[in-house]
């Protein structure tokens, strides 16, 4: 047999049961000697109630580890009966040092604490009541065994206090654990995300401006060929841009600082507000018309707020393509002391359908890879229909000036 009860191993309860019964009898032999003791002193004998209430005394024990403050109040209900029926007189330090220990540790101060003090009183007041002892005999008496009983209880305080403590660093230890873990996860959550947008915005944007040459070149095949061939190339030279981001995306995603030195810059550029011409020229040969105001004075920017203010740009403009019905596309860029506003108005279909694909309502992540974005740098970003038609996204990113200074 491996296991008895609740799992428990089989040894660990023979054990147990082994420790309980030599305490059980220790206990019960010690208050024997100690009755059989106080019986010669006072020149009698003791009966064998007295005995009795030894064994059952010592037997309550074995219940302390589940009900302490059970077999406390019962040690010191047997000791204060063992007295009235006039047995020959004992310490109540034998009979109550178990119970009074186990009550500490399971933190039963104060019921320890009341405990001894009645069984103490007990004790001095029955010889002062049956044998006219002097008081101040008796009360000399005592006080080496209130002495010990206090020191019973102090100890049983301390390793419940040490106990707690343990609990608590062991507590505190699995709090932290967890917490790293749940760190850890919600990095590798956010890793996804971002490495999500990226691919996203990259291939969204590559794949729009692809199909609508591809509609020219196909509506252009017979009757002008000059126009296809425009078409066709339009979508190499876009295919071939949309490569070259990928690797350097890829390879920025894949850097690690501490192996690379800070090297990852070798990959390829990552995009930036300096690519906006060649982003907007690849909207135009999609067919759209698109107009770029700056305002302010033009500055370099922190590194994550540069691609964050392209990619919503790249995705603004990939949405006209492909939802927004538009032939109109006009891009504000504002530098200001704390922050650059961007602002991408189109002139198309604003509502109903339209509207809903952009938002990302036809399992789309769009606007939602931009707010995200903008969120992430500490920015925000609204977007929805104009009242006069159209539909608008304005970002906020922060931006100090000192920020970019000798980049």
């Amino acid at each position: 047999m491996q296991s008895v009860g609740l799992g428990v191993p089989a040894p660990a309860v023979l054990r147990r049961a082994l420790v309980e019964s030599v305490l059980v009898a220790a206990v019960a032999v010690a208050i024997g000697v100690r009755i059989f003791v106080s019986a010669k002193a006072e020149g009698r004998l003791a009966g064998v109630a007295a005995y009795l209430f030894a064994v059952l005394i010592a037997a309550v024990l074995a219940a302390r580890r589940r009900a302490p403050l059970g077999v406390l109040l019962a040690s010191v209900l047997l000791l204060i009966a063992y007295h009235v029926l006039g047995s020959p007189g004992i310490s109540p330090v034998i009979p109550l040092a178990v119970p009074l220990y186990a009550a500490a540790v399971a933190g039963h101060l104060r019921w320890a604490a009341s405990a001894a003090v009645a069984a103490l009183t007990a004790a001095e007041l029955f010889p002062v009541l049956q044998d006219h002892q002097p008081i101040s005999s008796s009360i000399a008496a005592l006080l080496p065994q209130a002495a010990l009983l206090a020191s019973l209880i102090m100890l049983g305080e301390t390793v419940r206090s040490r106990r707690a403590l343990a609990d608590e660093a062991q507590h505190t230890a699995r709090r932290a654990v967890l917490d790293r873990e749940r760190e850890a996860d919600r990095r590798v959550t956010e890793e996804r995300l971002r490495i999500a947008r990226e691919l996203h915005d990259v291939l969204a944007h590559t794949l729009a401006g692809a199909a609508i040459q591809a509609s020219v070149a196909a509506e252009t095949l017979t009757d002008d060929p000059d126009t296809c061939r425009e078409a066709l190339e339009a979508v190499r030279a876009g295919y071939r841009e949309a490569r070259a981001e990928l690797a350097a995306t890829v390879g920025v995603l894949r850097a690690d600082p501490a192996r690379d030195g800070g090297r990852a810059a070798d990959r390829g550029p990552v995009p930036g507000l300096a690519h906006l011409d060649s982003l907007l020229d690849t909207a135009r040969r999609a067919g759209l018309q698109v107009a770029v105001t700056r305002q302010g004075e033009p500055r370099d920017l922190p590194p994550a707020v540069d691609l964050t203010a392209y990619r919503i740009v790249q995705e603004s403009l990939t949405n006209v393509v492909r939802h927004g019905a538009a032939r109109m596309v006009e891009v504000e860029l504002a530098y200001r002391p704390t922050e650059i506003v961007l602002s991408i108005v189109d002139n198309g279909q604003g509502r109903a359908e339209c509207s809903r694909q952009r938002a990302g309502g036809d399992g789309g992540f769009g606007i939602l890879g931009m707010r995200e974005r903008a969120t992430a740098i500490g920015g925000k970003l609204t977007a929805g229909e104009r009242p006069d038609g159209g539909f608008q996204v304005v970002a906020n990113l922060p931006a100090a000036a000192e920020n970019g200074a000798g980049r």
